[in-house]
């Protein structure tokens, strides 16, 4: 997962309802397509495959909002 945010300290506090994050989930198979962009998933779909609370250190308004999103943003 990746978590785009701007320079600064204290990151839990720099994520926002627009935070960009890239989380992707790919499968452990050495036909993998090169394009990783296929693979994109919401934060939420890899926390109910690991049952781990992500970013747990973010407002729960806020994680409810970039979790539950699945990026569409460029990949290269």
């Amino acid at each position: 997962m990746v978590i785009i945010l701007p320079t600064g300290t204290d990151d839990a506090t720099r994520v926002s309802a627009s935070t960009r994050v890239i989380a992707i989930d790919t499968p452990n198979d050495n036909s993998l397509s090169t394009n990783w962009g296929t693979y994109r998933t919401s934060v939420d779909a890899i926390e109910t495959a690991t049952g781990l609370d992500i970013l747990s250190a973010v407002s729960t308004a806020v994680q409810q909002t970039v979790e539950s999103r699945v990026d569409n943003g460029p990949t290269s």
